[in-house]
């Protein structure tokens, strides 16, 4: 909404005679207007998330079995082939739901149809009663605000900087500067009557005095009472234009705060990246055997990040803007207290005027009126010098009214235009960068057992392929609108143009080791993806795939399983994010497989503070069910803090 400022540009003209003071002034109004223009209107921003391939509108749910007869394992590889051909891939991280429950632990504790996320040796590793599994499909979502971004925003926007806009009265600024075309006159006319005031006291004044000058005598008494009034409007005048200015000051202060609690709002939410990602097991099939243990996947998982960069020179700008709103403020501030110092030298002389000796109060006679002249002429001469302090007080209130007429600061600036130069959208360089990546995998793991010094060990290898996609691209705040049309009218368009594509293949491997003690206890290792590789999108970023080395430890009865797992390597984000180096620790209890509750707890070594807790359930009567989980950061007092890593995953079953 435009805001309208009237500029008051006092012209003075002055008159002097014979060493006297100045007498007449004079006050013309032009008008100045401040236009917010783009820079203060509101603007919706919005961002745009962006994955790839497109998700199918509709999925058909399959289930998992776990079925007997190892004939099946002569059909894997030429499910796998078949397959082949429209397979999407594997995930950055597993997408399992129990292990997702359990602290994302599953080295040495997966399910068979999770060996492939996790182990592949562990398909070599499970007891015989573990013939076949199956689960298709798991969905899995996910939020990385590690930073802090939502609880920035949430700062901004609730409580904070959009609180003090809606303290700036835009009405009461507008009726206090133009008027309401009624009872309030505008400061152009209150400037006016401050100049006619000025100028008839000072006319009455000179007359007073002539009177005076020419016999000792004050002989028009008609001179009196204008003045009298004249002094009286001026300071009816004065104490409007104080009050109106007051208005005008006060909401100039709302709006540097709202600018200043804006300038640290957007600093809060600069290079504060937030990522979501989506994953999905399309199709899990696993036949464990200690003699060859082999299994299926194909699963496609999508990530999005996104960051705003905010522009050192907005930084300068902005703040520039809101050190200029002070100064404007201050200005306005020393001109009230100019004012209110010309409002009482003004009183002084009214009080004054209201002392004017009365000749009845002196002795007929030649005595009585020279004591009457004489008393006539020191109230002229007293009058004189109070009037000569309005003056004075007059032209100080001029000089402090010229700071702001001829305000030049930073970057608003009043000086030789009628508009105040305020910097537009257009002026900023700040940018939001959003960058995507999507990697579908297909790959068949193959395991068995090896004796080595009389040692069962379990060793498995999964290659694979990954199809890789990235996406990334910079929307500048400037050109923000136009892009967002592009988006629009457009969206496959702008993903080409942005988008790079690779087709790699990759090996994982594992091993794993049981012994029986009180049930049965496992180790695990895994070492995935060990052809490193780097794909570099269309604006120069990198995405790297460097091997993962994790190891694990499981213990497991009919009834209960506990677990653990350490990323021995760190793993590097997708540019956005941090780095992770997980923890993972959990545990279930299972009811005789037909209800399992879940718990676990993970904590990224690379980042303090980043622990989460994590719990699912899973309910399978008579073979079929479902099994959920989800895992948050443990801050409770604070739902912004909660999501700051969290996620859940659905996962559909049915064993027999």
């Amino acid at each position: 909404m435009p805001l309208n400022v009237n500029r008051a540009i006092a012209q003075k003209e002055f008159a002097t005679a014979n060493g006297a003071v100045t007498r007449h002034r004079k006050l013309s109004i032009d008008t100045m207007t401040l236009r917010s223009r783009n820079f203060f209107e509101s603007n919706t921003i919005s961002a745009i998330f962006l994955a790839y391939p497109p998700t199918p509108t509709k999925l058909t749910t399959l289930t998992m079995y776990e079925l007997t007869g190892n004939p099946m394992k002569k059909t894997i590889l030429s499910i796998s082939i078949a397959l082949a051909g429209s397979a999407m891939a594997t995930p950055f991280t597993g997408n399992d739901a129990p292990s997702n429950a359990m602290g994302n632990t599953g080295v040495a504790s997966s399910r068979p149809q999770g060996a492939f996320q996790f182990n592949p040796g562990l398909l070599a590793d499970y007891q015989d009663s573990k013939d076949f599994g199956l689960t298709l499909p798991t969905v899995k979502f996910f939020v990385d605000d590690s930073l802090g971004l939502i609880k920035a925003g949430e700062d901004f926007f609730t409580g904070g900087t959009l609180d003090d806009f809606q303290n700036i009265d835009v009405d009461a600024f507008n009726v206090a500067v133009n008027g309401d075309g009624g009872s309030t006159e505008s400061l152009d006319t209150v400037f006016t009557n401050i100049g006619n005031n000025i100028t008839t006291i000072a006319t009455e004044i000179d007359q007073i005095l002539a009177d005076a000058g020419d016999n000792g005598t004050i002989d028009d008494t008609t001179n009196i009472p204008d003045l009298q009034a004249a002094s009286t409007s001026l300071t009816n005048n004065t104490n409007t234009l104080n009050s109106q200015i007051d208005v005008t000051k006060t909401q100039a202060l709302n709006l540097s705060t709202a600018v200043d609690g804006a300038v640290d709002g957007i600093e809060s939410l600069n290079d504060k990246p937030l990522q979501l990602g989506v994953g999905m097991d399309i199709l899990n099939i696993a036949l464990p055997g200690k003699q060859l243990g082999m299994a299926l996947s194909v699963s496609t998982n999508s990530v999005v990040g996104v960051n705003l960069s905010l522009s050192s020179n907005d930084a300068s700008l902005l703040s520039g803007v809101s050190n200029d709103l002070v100064g404007l403020t201050t200005n306005a501030t020393n001109t009230t207290n100019q004012m209110t110092e010309l409002a009482a030298a003004n009183q002084d002389v009214s009080d004054h005027v209201a002392t004017v000796p009365d000749r009845a109060d002196y002795a007929v006679g030649p005595a009585g009126d020279a004591a009457y002249a004489t008393d006539v002429q020191t109230w002229a001469n007293t009058l004189d010098t109070l009037f000569a302090v309005v003056e004075a007080e007059q032209a100080d209130v001029n000089t402090e009214l010229d700071t702001v007429i001829n305000f030049n600061g930073e970057v608003l600036s009043t000086t030789g235009s009628t508009d105040i130069d305020v910097p537009t959208v257009d002026e900023l360089e700040t940018t939001m960068d959003v960058v995507g990546a999507n990697i579908s995998e297909i790959g068949i793991s193959l395991a068995r057992q090896f004796t080595i010094q009389g040692e069962y060990v379990a060793v498995g290898v999964t290659p694979k392929l990954q199809s890789v996609n990235i996406f990334e691209k910079t929307f500048g705040l400037a050109t923000f609108e136009d892009d967002l049309g592009t988006i629009q009218s457009d969206p496959m368009s702008l993903l080409q143009e942005n988008s790079t594509s690779t087709l790699i293949a990759n090996i994982d491997v594992g091993a794993a080791k049981s012994w029986d003690f009180y049930g049965r206890l496992r180790a695990g290792v895994a070492l995935k993806d060990i052809i490193p590789w780097t794909l570099e999108s269309k604006s120069g970023t990198e995405l790297l795939i460097r091997p993962k080395l994790r190891i694990g430890g499981a213990h497991e009865t009919r009834f209960t399983k506990v677990a653990i797992d350490l990323d021995i390597t760190e793993n590097k984000p997708l540019k956005y994010g941090v780095p992770t180096r997980y923890l993972g620790i959990g545990g279930e209890l299972n009811a005789y497989g037909w209800a399992a509750l879940r718990a676990g707890y993970r904590a990224n070594l690379s980042v303090a503070d980043s622990s989460v807790i994590s719990g699912g359930i899973g309910l399978t009567p008579f073979g079929t069910g479902l099994d959920l989980s989800a895992w948050v950061k443990p801050k409770f007092d604070d739902p912004t803090t909660l999501v700051q890593d969290a996620g859940a995953v659905v996962q559909f079953s049915v064993n027999f």
